[in-house]
């Protein structure tokens, strides 16, 4: 049936002032005639208002609580983010697991998309001939259908399929629509992706789909479903012969090669690695502010002070370049232990900052202990010494007192072990005896003054956790997606426009080397007319070259052979994986990928989060500073000898643990009540 009239949500370009909703498809509110819609500014204005309203995790992704108008998103409150659940971060305002604050119920609103996108997809064959373009605008809609859908499949397994505008009459049954299985639901997502793919332009437009777009979220589809078949079968859950969560094991090799056939399409559209500048630190951080110019942006949101504004930098830049709020961006120790170039243990894979008698090792200056890193890493964090904003970044949990000579030998305060929380001053007594700190506010410390006349602040104006303020907890904080061009005074509540890279590049290369390896391994090694394991190093060390970061010599790097997988087990033992060439390329994925919104949802597919994330507490680096021979730099900050101690967080000691209902996410109560039809997921 062809409805003479549609449904626009809000004004044509997309309002953000959503209402709540409650039935798989709604009443209409604003009605418009097809004469209205179906010409060529009018389509384009109500795909402007679709695109705009795309569950898409990017800076305004939030809680229903803090602020969300739509299940999730389009808040400017975005404290609470998934990257505090992984171990990639820790704020004073979220030191617990936040799983649950993380299920926002995104339901309603994603039917009410589906219910707008399935009117063009029904009546614009009508118009084929007569409207121009109109064949690309279904394949749009269909791609808006299929990202919409994937959003909730990606957290509760199977929903209900509607494919066509349902006719709204006085008897609620005749809308209650029962789940598909997990499958068909993901069949269903690729299926519209497919016909996208044929049938979209291969025009780059910011923000829009084409064909390469589609492409990119196919592969990312497909690869989660193939992780959900492999690895997913603990968790299965199946109602009256229905599998709502789960996919068979026999389909995992289909959908691994989907991901990576999709990835070789994308390779027709000419993007790349940004590469735009020789520093190669400074390179990986800007290719997230030129994101609307890049090579590797494949699908981006846009923002306008005018449409869509987003707060992100006044909440995650550090307080003293924020007008206010702040410090929610404190990226943890064992995420920063992933990058090459930093003295590592190789027994344990952590920081090694004490020698074999476990005496601190002495560094020269603040910023010594990151020579070497890997660019990607200085690109990622805040670099203590350096200026941004007009602001000395400035980091110290203490000052070692001027009786104290840097050659003499210090052992170490506190066990780095992932375990001991026991404050400084009780585990050592030489450190109560030697070591200042203070609880006085950043702005009012009392200097220690030295005997040559040099005053001193005892611990830095950034952190860590210093007089119990905002600042960093872990001693390190990220400085990923933050426009260091603005102003602190700019630097205010909605007053961010830089875009949001939804895919890029650098994703399709990972998705097409983890397929490539899971093929291999699983008796494929070679398809569509390449080696895998050599594509898939190939893969690899693209993006590792673009980072600076040590490229993989061998295909036996990526080899089945079996790991350990325990926290503090050696090099990269963070990340939890089967064997050897796995591990590899999901290390390789959460360095690059990290604050993305990314490795929260690979590491649910992976399954692996309960292990990895169990009974797990925070770690932090906390530099130390000699008085003795101690000066004041042209920069501000202290010149002089440090040490490092390396252990959990003094102020964020929280075990946490991902409990495994969380891999799939509970069916909001309220559409189990509107349709009886529906089913809850397990262990809710």
């Amino acid at each position: 049936m062809k409805l003479k009239n549609i449904f626009i949500y809000g004004a044509f370009a997309g309002s953000m002032a959503l209402s709540s909703c409650h039935d798989l498809d709604i009443q209409p509110v604003n009605i418009l005639t097809g004469e209205d819609i179906y010409n060529e500014g009018g389509i384009t204005a109500y795909m402007a208002g679709l695109y705009s309203r795309l569950p898409m995790e990017d800076f305004a992704t939030t809680t229903t609580s803090d602020f969300s108008t739509c299940e999730g998103y389009f808040g400017w409150n975005c404290i609470t983010w998934d990257q505090v659940t992984t171990g990639e971060t820790v704020n004073h305002n979220n030191i617990s697991m936040a799983t649950a604050k993380l299920m926002n119920g995104y339901w309603a609103c994603g039917y009410q998309l589906i219910r707008n996108a399935n009117v063009l997809i029904q009546d614009l064959p009508a118009y084929v001939g007569t409207l121009q373009g109109a064949e690309e605008w279904i394949a749009e809609a269909k791609f808006i259908r299929a990202y919409t859908y994937f959003n909730m499949v990606h957290r509760y397994g199977g929903v209900p399929i509607v494919e066509e505008p349902q006719e709204l009459t006085d008897n609620n049954e005749d809308l209650w629509v029962a789940r598909n299985s997990h499958e068909e639901s993901v069949d269903f997502i690729l299926n519209d992706l497919d016909y996208a793919i044929q049938n979209l332009g291969t025009t780059k437009v910011n923000g829009r789909a084409n064909k390469y777009v589609a492409a990119a979220f196919k592969s990312r589809v497909a690869l989660y479903a193939a992780s959900i078949a492999r690895y997913g079968q603990q968790f299965t859950h199946t109602v009256d012969g229905v599998m709502v969560c789960g996919i068979p094991e026999s389909k995992a090799t289909d959908y691994y090669k989907q991901a990576y056939d999709a990835a070789l399409v994308v390779e027709e559209g000419g993007y790349s690695l940004y590469r735009n500048n020789s520093d190669k630190a400074e390179n990986f951080r800007m290719l997230f502010l030129d994101a609307d110019k890049s090579s590797e942006s494949i699908f981006i949101r846009q923002y306008d002070l005018n449409n869509q504004v987003h707060s992100f930098d006044y909440i995650y830049c550090p307080p003293r370049m924020t007008t206010s709020y702040g410090s929610r961006f404190n990226v943890t120790l064992d995420w920063i232990e992933l990058f090459d170039g930093l003295p590592l243990d190789p027994n344990t894979g952590r920081l090694k900052t004490t020698d074999d008698e476990g005496n601190y090792i002495v560094y020269d200056g603040e910023q010594a202990l990151y020579e070497g890193a890997e660019p990607r890493l200085l690109g990622s964090i805040f670099i203590p010494g350096n200026t941004y904003k007009g602001v000395v970044y400035d980091i110290r949990s203490g000052l070692i007192d001027e009786s104290v000579d840097p050659s003499e030998k210090i052992q170490k305060f506190v066990a780095d072990d992932g375990e001991t929380t026991t404050a400084w001053t009780a585990a050592s007594p030489w450190f109560a005896e030697h070591v200042k700190t203070t609880g006085e506010t950043v702005f009012n410390q009392t200097p220690y003054e030295t005997s040559t006349g040099v005053q001193l602040k005892i611990q830095g104006m950034d952190g860590p956790g210093n007089g119990g303020t905002t600042n960093t907890l872990t001693g390190l904080q990220g400085i990923k997606w933050l426009d260091l061009t603005l102003s602190v005074s700019e630097t205010n509540i909605d007053k961010m426009v830089h875009p949001w890279i939804d895919i890029r590049y650098a994703e399709v290369l990972l998705n097409r080397a983890e397929a490539a390896i899971e093929l291999a391994q699983s008796g494929t090694g070679s398809y569509s007319g390449h080696n895998m394991l050599d594509d898939a190093m190939a893969c690899i060390n693209d993006i590792r070259d673009r980072a600076g970061a040590t490229l993989l010599t061998s295909t036996a790097e990526l080899s089945d052979q079996a790991i350990e997988n325990r926290r503090g087990s050696g090099k990269n033992s963070f990340v939890f994986a089967p064997n050897k060439g796995l591990h590899a390329v999901r290390v390789e994925r959460v360095k690059e990928l990290a604050f993305e919104h990314e490795v929260y949802w690979s590491y649910r597919r992976w399954f692996t989060f309960d292990q990895q994330i169990n009974n797990y507490r925070r770690r932090m680096l906390a530099p130390f500073l000699f008085a003795k021979g101690a000066t004041i730099g042209e920069n501000g900050n202290p010149d002089g000898k440090y040490i490092y101690d390396t252990r959990v967080c003094e102020r964020a000691s929280d075990r946490i643990t991902f409990d495994t209902k969380y891999y799939y996410d509970q069916v909001p109560e309220s559409q189990l009540k509107i349709n009886p039809l529906l089913v809850q997921n397990a262990q809710f």
